[in-house]
């Protein structure tokens, strides 16, 4: 529960990504000097320091031993308040105490400080009569768990429904197996399942980073009963097949100052019937440095036109990641995380239903030799950092998951990237398309594994930013316009597709709208965006000379 203590900082930080054009003023004080007074058995009354400065108000927070995810304020009080009484509380129960000064702009809010474990005395109970000894209940027929009660095949995913009964642990080791060939079990492909709830149907999606295409596989959900388990009936099930890359004619740019490295195209082909403005730099990371850009004061931002120009050295740049004032995910320049973080678990995010998940992020980069990957990454803990080359998926409203580690949702990749930067979703993996726009409900879709928002992500069409991978190691830089007559933006589930037709074999979304900009060396801005009115952006991406 302590480890908890500041994600409501961070959950709030990271679900907006409305962008800032302007600097902001000085975060709220935090307050300090929490002490409790208990007033009765049910009753204590919270106690603290108002630090801050022209704050709009207070917010309180109780957090039960039972509910360990809870962020929602329980009141809100007026600017100077520095008590409040919490009343009906459970008598012997442990709870966690929180306050936060709060401001008009969001992003000002202080941290919620939190006093942790506060016992409320007991009350004496009267001493009870033995019970006569209850005969045992019988036990569960094992060979009827799990059960599959629905499957959902997708090319970028297969979902499975499944029932398991309520066995030793609160939440016993389970998942989908996969055999090419014979029964499947624990020791052929598996994916690990998300966490349970109340009831015991569940939701799980399994990526295609698992399964290879036009492959038959068996499948089976399993489940450990201590030290045996379980295995639901097999079945057959296959990736659908692969969406058909779009064909364009990329016509090569020529840019005084480019070099000979970097290589520019452009195409006007119209995509899916819509008018499609798009260009692209490519270049190998062994001849040209790749590097990300990131101002390091906190809310700084500049341009990608003036961050290119800043560096000296700079042959082609887009932008990056997705902010506010801060990235959402991780930046690594020279070997170093140099994002400053607001709490203490990055991975945990505020979604659209107001609850937490545990996430990765899909990242590309070069290590010091200018070899490029493309992982996700997950973080436990500030400072601690894993790889995977499985992403971690959660489902919005269905599907939530424990905290990443060294062998969780798969074993850790050891990588050292020099220069890398997240976002997301990861469009194109291992040459698969790794997105789709299909959807659980009328608002969740079944491959925002991130829990984005959803209305931005994926369901419009705006200008588009993306970074890939080649077969042979060459990085591309994509940007697409959007929003105009003269082109119309792509949405998330094209985008794999258009970077595929390029020759990525790995690509991942950055931020777009309003940031998707290219500097060229020579030409300077070379997409449209109402004229020269390019947004500020926190992280830039690009290649330099050597």
């Amino acid at each position: 529960m302590k480890k908890m203590s500041l994600i409501f900082a961070l959950a709030v930080a990271i679900a907006c990504q409305e962008k800032v054009g302007e600097e902001t003023s000085a975060l709220l004080a935090d307050p300090s000097g929490l002490e409790v007074e208990q007033q009765d058995l049910t009753t204590v009354k919270l106690t603290w320091t108002d630090n801050a400065q022209g704050e709009k108000g207070y917010r309180v927070f109780l957090r039960g031993e039972g509910d360990p995810f809870t962020v929602e304020p329980l009141a809100t009080l007026d600017p100077d308040a520095a008590e409040y009484v919490f009343t009906n509380l459970s008598s012997g129960s442990l709870y966690d105490f929180g306050v936060q000064a709060i401001s008009s702009d969001f992003n000002l809010h202080s941290k919620t400080v939190w006093l942790n474990d506060y016992q409320i005395p007991a009350a004496e109970e009267p001493e009870q009569p033995e019970e006569p000894e209850q005969p045992e209940e019988p036990s569960v027929d094992l060979t009827k768990i799990p059960q599959v009660t629905a499957v959902k095949i997708s090319y970028a995913y297969i979902a499975v429904s499944y029932k398991v009964e309520k066995i030793s642990g609160s939440n016993p080791e389970h998942g989908v197996c996969f055999s090419e060939s014979g029964t499947p079990s624990v020791n052929d492909i598996k994916a690990y399942g998300p966490q349970l709830g109340a009831n015991t149907e569940i939701l799980q999606v399994v990526p295609n980073a698992y399964l290879e295409d036009g492959k038959e596989y068996q499948m089976s959900v399993f489940v450990k009963d201590g030290d045996t388990y379980r295995y639901s009936e097999p079945q057959v099930v296959k990736l659908d097949a692969q969406p058909e890359a779009p064909q364009f004619d990329w016509v090569k740019q020529t840019y005084e100052g480019l070099g000979e490295y970097v290589e520019v195209y452009k195409t006007e082909t119209q995509l899916n019937g819509r008018n499609f403005n798009a260009w692209y730099a490519v270049a190998d990371p062994s001849k040209v440095d790749f590097r990300v850009l990131y101002p390091e004061t906190v809310g700084s931002k500049k341009t990608v036109a003036a961050q290119a120009e800043a560096a000296g050295d700079c042959l082609a740049l887009i932008n990056g990641a997705i902010f506010g004032n801060y990235n959402i995910g991780v930046i690594i320049t020279e070997g170093e995380m140099t994002q400053e973080w607001h709490g203490e678990i990055e991975g945990c995010h505020w979604a659209t239903n107001s609850q937490l998940y545990q996430l990765t992020r899909p990242i590309i980069g070069v290590d010091r030799n200018g070899k490029a990957d493309a992982y996700w990454v997950g973080v436990p803990q500030q400072g601690t950092f894993y790889y995977y080359d499985r992403p971690q998926p959660n489902v919005v409203g269905q599907a939530k998951y424990p905290k990443v580690s060294a062998t969780s949702p798969v074993a850790a990749i050891d990588w050292n990237p020099h220069y890398a930067i997240s976002c997301g979703p990861m469009v194109l993996y291992d040459g698969k398309v790794a997105a789709d726009n299909s959807m659980v409900d009328d608002t969740h879709y079944y491959t925002n594994f991130e829990c984005w928002d959803e209305s931005g992500i994926y369901s419009a069409h705006p200008d588009r930013t993306a970074v890939g991978v080649t077969e042979d190691g060459k990085i591309v830089l994509f940007i697409c316009d959007g929003r105009i007559d003269d082109s119309q933006g792509a949405y998330i589930k094209e985008l794999g597709p258009i970077m595929k037709s390029i020759g990525c074999v790995h690509a991942m979304n950055l931020d777009g709208g309003g940031s998707t900009g290219m500097w060229v060396n020579g030409a300077g801005m070379i997409n449209h965006m109402d004229g020269s009115n390019w947004r500020v952006v926190k992280s830039t991406l690009g290649f330099f000379k050597k």
